[in-house]
Parts: C-alpha cells; structure tokens; sequence
C-alpha cells in the first residue's frame, strides 16, 4: 500500500526516441500501463521481500549515442543505459477470504490429536477453523484457513531454539521467547512445508524489553537458514496484556518478536583508572629513604642487643 516516487539515472532529453524496458523477474510484480516510457506504475508481489525491478532504454545504439552527442563525455563517464531499483516489500496487504464455502472432511472429525509422544494437538478444519492457545502464545485460524476436505492438528509452545543475541549493523533486535508452532495430519504424523489457504494468526506477549517504545514492533519468522523475515504484524489489546500478532501461511514454524532498527555498537567499557591519592602538601618518601631507615633501625636494634650482652657480663 505504499506510494513513492523512485527515481533513476537513465536520459530524458527531448527529440530523443527511447523505449524504456521494464522487468522484475522473477518477482511476479506487474507495471500498469503505458509501461514502455521513462515513468511507470509500479505494484510489487504481495509476498513480503526486496525486489529489484530493471529498466533498460533502447534501441542501444540511440541510447549509447545519445549520451555522446548530449554530454561529450567519454564511454567509462557515459550515463548508463539500464538501470535498477529496489522495492523493499515489509508487510502484505490482507488476503481476501475466498467466495465459495469450505468444506470439511467426511467421517468423524475428532476435537484433538496426538503425536507419537503423547503432546496434544488442537483439530483446526475447514469450516471451524480453530484456536490453540497455551505457554504464553494463541494461535488462530479462520474459516477456509484449512484446505478442502483436510483437518489437522496444531500446537506451540516455547522453541529450545534460544532468540540471538543482538548483533551490531543487524536490521532488527529480537526479545523473549521464541516459539514452534507444529502440526500433524489425520494421522497424526508430522507435517512438513504445508500451505494454509488462509494465513493463521500467531499472538506473542510483548517482551519486557520493547515496552518503553512501540514502534517497530513485528513478528518474526525463522528461516531454514538461520535468518528471519518479517511477518505482516500488529499489536493487539487482550486479556493476558498487549500482545504481537502475525500472519503465519505455512506451517511449522518458529516465531517470535522483534524490534526493527539497526543495532548500534554498545560503548566501550571503561578502563579503571589508577586511583588518586589526596594531595596533603606532602612529599611522600622514596623506595631508597625507606630502605635506608630500615637498615638504620637494623643497626640500632643490634648495637642495643650487644650493650645488653656486655651489661650481663
């Protein structure tokens, strides 16, 4: 939903006939049109990420005489003929809930499942959707999240995979608990990669640590890589507080919140500087006076032990 204006360094000169190319693949973003000219309309994938989007004038021989005739300049100073731009999609538009009414598998549908170690599963189905809600997190989905004719069974609880740490020059800083959200099938075994037809919404508890400042405030999504991409989120008022919501499609998945911004360096900690003595006018004795006095004190100590030998004798 965002409009801006991106501009490129590609020529614009009068009298000059230059058709503008315009591509994004692999992205799946479209360009309204006119989209041969200098200026276009563009509207990125709905899938958050960062796009780059190319424009290339032609035919290459106008454009590379062009710059000639118009700057004089050499081929290594001549202003380029394609160009790129990136489009930064953070968050996507809410997704249209379908016009045709789901449908729920035939048979029995159960209320709960369990996985081969006894942990139970909340059924979420077609038509019901369903809600599981336990260790801090509430997941949520709507009617027609779940494909046609297929149940399965959802839980989350607190991920073993701690949050990082903060690192400087890093995009964003995450806080709290991290936590999986798993399913099962029918049968009660693992699923892997499955696609929801609506996206669930996941709850957090706002960390501890954002709660001075609101802004910025996202769930977040681990990748397979060890990464995280941001989540379409909001912050939500319910009973247990002020909570971080996101849309999750595909399940499982690990989740938690997150504070964009870059991480600064955090100040060098200070070296402990030598302590002061308080200046009393005095002049302190040197290392030599000192010895002196002790091997003063010395003879002293020994001749007095020697008159007391001859005074005994």
């Amino acid at each position: 939903g965002l409009s801006d204006n991106l501009d490129n360094a590609l020529p614009d000169k009068d009298g000059i006939n230059l058709v503008f190319t315009w591509s994004d693949e692999p992205a799946g973003g479209s360009f309204a049109t006119p989209n041969d000219t200098r200026r276009v309309t563009y509207t990125a994938s709905n899938l958050p990420g960062t796009y780059t989007v190319t424009a290339e004038a032609g035919p290459d021989g106008i454009c590379r005489n062009h710059h000639d005739s118009a700057f004089g300049i050499s081929d290594a100073d001549r202003a380029p003929c394609t160009a790129t731009i990136t489009v930064r999609v953070s968050r996507a538009p809410d997704i249209a809930v379908p016009d045709t009414e789901p449908i729920n598998p035939t048979g029995t549908i159960p209320t709960s499942l369990a996985d081969a170690e006894g942990a139970a599963y909340t059924v979420f189905t077609p038509v019901g959707g369903g809600t599981f809600s336990g260790e801090g997190i509430t997941v949520t989905a709507a009617k027609s999240s779940i494909p046609d004719r297929q149940l399965i069974g959802v839980r989350a609880a607190v991920s073993a995979t701690q949050a990082p740490a903060p690192v400087p020059g890093a995009r964003m800083t995450i806080a709290g608990n991290l936590y999986d959200i798993s399913a099962v099938n029918a049968n009660s075994q693992p699923v892997t990669a499955y696609k929801l037809d609506l996206p669930l919404s996941a709850c957090l508890p706002l960390p501890e640590a954002f709660r001075a400042n609101l802004t910025n405030i996202v769930l977040v999504e681990r990748k397979t890589d060890g990464s995280y991409g941001i989540l379409t989120s909001k912050l939500r008022q319910t009973d247990n507080g002020l909570n971080v919501c996101g849309q999750v499609s595909t399940l499982p998945a690990t989740v938690g919140v997150a504070k964009l911004g870059v991480v600064e360096a955090p100040p060098p900690t200070p070296t402990p500087s030598e302590a002061e003595t308080p200046d009393t006018g005095a002049t302190a004795p040197s290392v030599i006076t000192l010895l002196l006095i002790l091997l003063v004190g010395l003879a002293v100590l020994a001749g007095i032990s020697r008159i007391s030998r001859l005074a005994r004798e």
